[in-house]
């Protein structure tokens, strides 16, 4: 009997389009060669009104996208299917996108591409989290993620590479930073020290933009002669699957993967200023404590993935600007900021940042 689940968007969906039925779902599945029964299920993962992501699982078989969101193209979706076919190879479960019968990946509905892919019928890891806790070892588990973005790194780097940047990039633009014309990074650090110069730290602020400006000139005259590889590009526990015996399966969601230094990536893995300790603990022993976390996730990765001594030297520099103005970090710096019992204890850490050597965040 056909699921009776009502299928409604999220607040992002356009108030002036009418989303899909299910007789209108079944019939773009059955475009593409395929007959569902009708037991549909929606997942909407938009992240705004330009971005529309609403992901239909059918059948328990297949997910059917309709989308809005920038570079999904036939070639984009080839690509990724052979960067799928990696991770496969690699040994991961990793759900490949479907063409119709005539080889089309794409068809559209209204405003919306509209593709196909498979479903793979496995826990994730968030939903684990959030349900069964105990049935499995969250630490272990994000272990084994990390370990596979190193071993995958030492296997493929330089391997068939995207002209499609992922969201890590730097200096070469992701899809989603062409619009501004810079990369995230540099757009998050232009928002902190804007932030600092609201409160009157302009000295704070210019002494931050010095060190960042030495760093990624540095960073930019080396960049383009590291190894790179293409990655899944956004492991978290929504789109790690897991499997029975509680341990990494594989991927799903590969809209966001690109091409990236591969010590970059690295560096944007290795974690942050402990951002859910909200009470104060002190600007160096919180700076201590992520140092001490870097250097110990840092030998780790080392010991999967051989890095030569140039990335090395990298890796201690995208690691600064990572620690300075990765998102996570830079949203915890902006509500401290705001005022609280965190603002002195930032403000101090920033100063520590803007005069800590890139060579101690070096493995």
């Amino acid at each position: 009997m056909p699921d009776s689940t009502p299928l409604t968007p999220g607040r992002h969906f356009p108030a002036d389009l009418t989303p899909p039925d299910r007789g209108e779902i079944l019939a773009l599945l059955a475009a593409y060669g395929y007959a569902g029964t009708g037991d549909i299920r929606l997942i909407d993962s938009s992240h705004g009104g330009d971005d529309i992501r609403l992901n239909y699982i059918i059948d328990r078989r297949w997910v059917l996208r309709l989308v809005k969101a920038p570079d999904m193209t036939e070639r984009r979706l080839a690509g990724l299917n052979r960067l799928i076919g990696r991770y496969r190879d690699f040994g991961l479960t990793c759900p490949a996108y479907l063409p119709d019968p005539q080889g089309r990946f794409f068809h559209a509905r209204g405003p919306f591409s509209v593709y196909l892919a498979e479903y793979v019928d496995l826990p994730l890891m968030a939903d684990l989290m959030r349900d069964q806790p105990s049935s499995f070892d969250e630490k272990a588990l994000w272990q084994e993620v990390l370990d596979s973005v190193a071993l995958f790194a030492e296997r493929y780097r330089n391997t068939d590479l995207s002209e499609t940047m992922g969201m890590y990039s730097l200096f070469d633009l992701s899809p989603f930073d062409r619009e501004a014309g810079i990369d995230e990074k540099q757009q998050n650090f232009n928002c902190l020290t804007a932030a600092l110069r609201d409160l009157g730290g302009s000295a704070l602020a210019d002494r931050l933009t010095r060190k960042h400006d030495a760093v990624r000139a540095a960073l930019k005259a080396a960049a383009h002669s590291l190894p790179r590889c293409v990655f899944q590009g956004d492991e978290n526990s929504s789109n790690v699957l897991v499997g029975p015996d509680g341990h990494l399966a594989g991927f799903i969601d590969f809209n966001l993967a690109g091409t990236e230094v591969i010590v970059n990536y690295f560096a944007n893995l290795g974690g942050g200023f402990q951002e859910e300790v909200t009470e104060p603990i002190g600007a160096g022993e919180r700076l201590s404590r992520t140092l001490a976390g870097y250097r110990e996730y840092q030998g780790r990765m080392l010991t999967l993935y051989h890095a030569a001594e140039a990335e090395k030297e990298a890796m201690g520099r995208y690691t600064w600007i990572a620690l300075t103005a990765g998102w996570p970090q830079v949203c915890f710096f902006l509500e401290a900021l705001k005022g609280g019992a965190l603002k002195k204890e930032v403000l101090e850490l920033l100063g520590m940042l803007a005069d800590l050597p890139e060579e101690e965040l070096r493995p």
